[in-house]
């Protein structure tokens, strides 16, 4: 898998009260942050996967529309 090194800027409190609970059972904040992002996606996927493509298609025709109008208007 390749990985990518990002910053982020988070609430210290927040940080040092997940840093303990990690610590627990020997957890990496790395893996706490690729868990939640995987998580992310999937919710998002399925709440908005399944008509994607199709609203991609509408902007797209749109956006051809209103290039059509704007050459007229020109």
């Amino acid at each position: 898998m390749k990985r990518k090194r990002v910053n982020v800027t988070v609430d210290a409190r927040l940080l040092k009260k997940v840093r303990k609970k990690l610590d627990l059972f020997g957890g990496k904040l790395s893996t706490l942050f690729n868990a939640y992002l995987n998580d992310f996606v999937k919710s998002m996927d399925s709440k908005f996967g399944e008509k994607h493509e199709e609203i991609l298609a509408e902007i797209k025709e749109l956006k051809k529309r209103v290039k059509k109008i704007e050459e007229k208007n020109n």
